[in-house]
């Protein structure tokens, strides 16, 4: 019988090829599944250790001592009980399998889930958004894997809608008007306002910033909202009710908050620098740490609130209400502002040497000067330095 490669003509200047050419027929052992072979193995492994393994088990167990009366009662009751063994591991190979197979189906429903809710975030219907902003709740309540994404998406499902661009560095401070400013967040925008309680309610995630930057909610509702991290600098929360909110270490530069309602709020060692909160309503509020470089808290109710160790540099606190409010190791200088007849000996500075510097600016030349500039504006002696004396001047300063 002919070959197929005698039929080929030889190319120029290459050998004649002797090796046979495979055919496309699979080979039987190619046909074999591996799981199959595995199986039959493990199979003829435990008949084998069934049959033969029962009488050295028997001698080892007898040692010195003489045969049973009954030798084959005995090699069969060990048979026996390694059978039930046998038996009980496969029982647990088939539960373990069961309860694999049940995670893997639960995994693709949780998938198909988390696919139809970002497909009815984008619906033109309302009504259909919100099924798909708290289906989005439930899967992150039940995956803590999909946590942090979920935060990620609504975070920009808020932003997309309510963010104004141009809310820059020369506009920040100054109101914006949003279509029916007037009336409340959750009647004009029910969507945006679902998503804003949403993550105001979820668990937080370890080392998640939230980029809610220049976005224009005037009356929010976002009380008790955990927001851990956020930055929502050059935004504008005008009478937005944040009552015991918890914005610790946000970045609010920039931001405006008149009128807002910040009843025990905590914004402990938030950024706060050029913030504007005039006519606020923050009785109670934990600014311990905040940087308020600059910040407007005219006409600010600020009734025990707690303001230790915040940086008031350049604030004005013209008309604001500190009755009870703790000012232990405050960082103030000749620039800030305080309320007609306001005593000064209420106020407990920090010592020289321990000013806290101004944080880096972050956003150009919006933020306060440079450090070199907030020093050079503080002439003040070496012997004043070294004896410990107040940062702070010794009398109210208004400008």
């Amino acid at each position: 019988m002919k070959r197929l490669e005698d039929h080929i003509p030889r190319l120029p200047g290459h050998p004649l090829r002797t090796d046979k050419i495979v055919g496309a027929r699979p080979s039987a052992l190619s046909r074999i599944s591996v799981p199959l072979v595995l199986t039959v193995l493990a199979a003829i492994a435990v008949l084998a250790s069934v049959v033969f393994l029962p009488r050295y088990l028997l001698v080892w167990d007898l040692g010195t001592a003489g045969p049973p009366a009954d030798r084959a009662t005995a090699v069969n009751n060990i048979r026996t009980t390694l059978l039930q063994g046998v038996g009980g591991l496969v029982l647990l190979i088939g539960a373990y399998l069961t309860w694999r197979q049940l995670q893997l189906s639960r995994q693709g429903q949780a998938t198909e889930s988390f696919a139809s809710a970002i497909a009815h975030l984008g619906d033109p219907s309302v009504d259909v958004r919100l099924g798909g902003i708290y289906a989005l709740e439930r899967i992150s309540r039940s995956s803590a894997a999909d946590r942090r994404i979920i935060g990620e998406i609504l975070s920009a499902f808020v932003a997309n809608r309510v963010r104004d661009p141009r809310r820059g560095t020369q506009h920040a401070c100054e109101a914006t008007a949003a279509p029916d400013g007037t009336v409340n967040l959750s009647l004009r925008a029910p969507d945006v306002h679902a998503a804003l309680t949403v993550v105001g309610r979820r668990e937080p995630v370890r080392q998640q910033v939230l980029r809610l930057d220049r976005i224009v909610l005037p009356k929010a509702d976002l009380a008790s909202a955990r927001l851990h991290d956020v930055d929502l600098h050059f935004s504008d929360l005008s009478e937005a009710r944040l009552v015991g909110a918890d914005l610790t270490r946000a970045d609010l530069t920039g931001v405006r908050l008149t009128g807002a309602i910040l009843f025990d709020a905590v914004l402990y060692q938030a950024d706060l620098r050029d913030a504007v909160l005039t006519g606020a309503f923050a009785a109670g509020v934990d600014l311990r740490g905040t940087d308020l470089s600059k910040a407007d808290l005219r006409d600010t109710d600020l009734r025990a609130a707690r303001l230790d160790h915040s940086d008031l540099r350049g604030a004005r606190l013209t008309g604001a209400a500190l009755e009870g409010a703790s000012l232990r190791r405050v960082v103030c200088d000749e620039t800030t502002v305080w309320p007609d007849g306001f005593d000064i000996s209420l106020v407990t500075p920090a010592r020289a040497r321990s000013v806290q510097p101004v944080r880096p600016r972050t956003y150009g030349e919006f933020a306060v000067r440079s450090a070199a500039a907030e020093n050079a504006s503080l002439p003040m002696p070496r012997e004043r330095v070294e004896q410990g004396e107040a940062a702070c001047p010794g009398g109210p300063q208004r400008q």
